[in-house]
């Protein structure tokens, strides 16, 4: 699912806000990672990640999916929570 610019940064702020350690190795994150990217990017799945950490998912697309898609869903899934609470 693709979001506007401004429901992006929403989540993105709620993701930093509710995971400020990267959610793969725990170090400070410094970003979010888009799970699934490229032409079929979802940005519904996303998680909290450092640098390397991000650098690596890069690097390993299809483990990194593998890995973190459960994850992503389960960030999403507590961002809905919250809207709709």
């Amino acid at each position: 699912m693709r979001m506007s610019r401004s429901q992006l940064r929403k989540f993105r702020a709620f993701l930093a806000q509710t995971h400020p350690q990267c959610q793969i190795c725990g170090a400070q994150a410094a970003e979010a990672h888009h799970v699934i990217y490229g032409c079929y990017k979802d940005d519904t799945k996303q998680i909290s990640v450092c640098r390397a950490c991000h650098q690596w998912c890069h690097a390993h697309k299809h483990e990194s999916i593998e890995k973190y898609e459960r994850i992503a869903d389960e960030n999403w899934r507590e961002y809905e929570a919250y809207l709709y609470s």
